[in-house]
């Protein structure tokens, strides 16, 4: 008898259930199903559970980088957008046929216009406001082209002021600038190079057969507020050349993409650099035009 029980408490479940399966599966099973009610059931046990996550942990570190990669890789796509639109616009202002016409520059006759017109027209400021009966308004990643979806910020357009830090801030938070020698040239006055008043200057329509003159460009906008500056407009300095922009003050570049800046030209084109004020073949000496 004792023998007996000795054997019944050492037999294990999975045992007992092959005996009970000799005789009658379906009894095994349920056999088996009332012993995992029971309580019987494996767990994992705590290695295992350490082991899974640091599976886990090891794939979101190599899958979150590639994420975030591909995330800001969008981005660019949309700024590159951006300023291809911008580019587009600028032709059609220039040959004056922008549905919002040129603003002020309309004085200038048909052949010559102020680049600070266009800046206006793509912010819908100063006498190109859109929002009648409201003193400012928000500009948003969606709604403006001369923002950088890197950058993420909205900014605030007020009316009644032509561009400037009056008109359109936080300072900080404009990401896209124009190029700054069609804003204000290097002149000579008294023997010696300085920046031309913007209101003595303007560009020529001819400058649509100017296809790698740099016209809009990612701008670093707390850089410029750290240097005292706007950041609506920027240029770098020449080389060998002594004017104005040689100390590079008037260059603040921002570097959003992968370390990289886009920059949109006068021919439509898009293109991505680390070194924007080295690029051989783009025209950064082309300049606007004053006097008569």
């Amino acid at each position: 008898m004792n023998r007996q029980r000795l054997r019944a408490a050492n037999c294990s479940p999975l045992r007992e259930a092959s005996r009970v399966s000799s005789r009658d599966p379906s009894r095994a099973e349920d056999h088996l199903c009332h012993r995992r009610l029971a309580g019987e059931t494996r767990a994992f046990t705590l290695v295992e559970i350490i082991v899974v996550i640091a599976i886990v942990t090891l794939l979101l570190g190599i899958l979150l980088p590639a994420l975030s990669s591909v995330r800001e890789s969008a981005r660019s796509l949309v700024c590159a957008s951006n300023l291809r639109t911008v580019t587009t616009q600028f032709v059609f202002f220039a040959e004056g046929h922008a549905e919002s016409g040129r603003g002020n520059s309309e004085s200038l006759g048909t052949h010559r216009f102020r680049i600070n017109d266009f800046q206006e027209s793509l912010y819908r400021i100063d006498e190109f406001w859109d929002m009648p009966g409201q003193e400012t308004s928000a500009v948003s990643g969606e709604a403006g082209v001369m923002l950088c979806p890197s950058l993420g910020a909205p900014i605030t357009k007020r009316r009644g002021f032509p561009c400037g830090q009056a008109a359109l801030g936080p300072v900080e938070d404009i990401s896209i600038g124009l190029n700054m020698r069609l804003y204000r040239p290097a002149v000579a006055f008294k023997g010696n190079r300085v920046l031309a008043p913007a209101t003595t200057a303007y560009v020529r329509t001819d400058i649509v057969d100017h296809s790698f003159v740099p016209l809009v460009i990612d701008v670093d906008g707390r850089e410029a507020l750290n240097r005292g500056l706007d950041p609506f407009y920027m240029a770098p300095p020449l080389p060998d050349v002594d004017e104005p922009y040689s100390d590079g003050r008037y260059w603040m570049p921002g570097s959003r993409h992968s370390r990289k800046v886009n920059v949109g030209f006068v021919g439509g084109h898009v293109l991505t650099s680390s070194n924007p004020e080295s690029e051989e073949a783009w025209d950064w000496t082309y300049q606007a035009s004053t006097g008569r």
